[in-house]
């Protein structure tokens, strides 16, 4: 018998490692509170920071530093995004569909997202 791989190819988690890093490194108190509330369900820390990102630009909670590393994380998810569709399935139904929904944050998203990022966007829009 042949033993099965630890993570499935369904499963983006170790894809999105260096993103996590990334995220803990600039975001410790979200990244904290929300592995807490969420464990290790990458869908749902995601889909929160999509929250978390959008909210601070429309109610101008956070410097514009933290703003443009907030766009990093998504950026650096679209990348791993084209190697891999989970990732790509994060991203659009979770933190970017936050961002479509904030006008302030979407027209911010369309200055700073990379291509493939802008992309996934506007086929929300569609």
């Amino acid at each position: 018998m042949k033993k099965q791989p630890s993570s499935t190819d369904n499963d983006p988690g170790p894809r999105l490692l260096k993103v996590n890093a990334y995220l803990e490194k600039n975001f410790p108190d979200f990244f904290a509170e929300a592995r807490f509330q969420v464990g290790e369900d990458d869908y749902f820390l995601y889909s929160r920071f999509g929250q978390y990102l959008a909210r601070s630009i429309e109610q101008k909670r956070a410097p514009r530093s933290k703003i443009n590393r907030g766009f990093t994380v998504l950026n650096k998810m679209a990348a791993v995004s084209r190697k891999d569709p989970g990732v790509r399935s994060i991203l659009v139904s979770g933190p970017l569909e936050y961002l479509l929904g904030a006008p302030r944050a979407r027209a911010m998203a369309m200055k700073r997202l990379s291509p493939v990022a802008q992309g996934y966007l506007e086929s929300l829009c569609e």
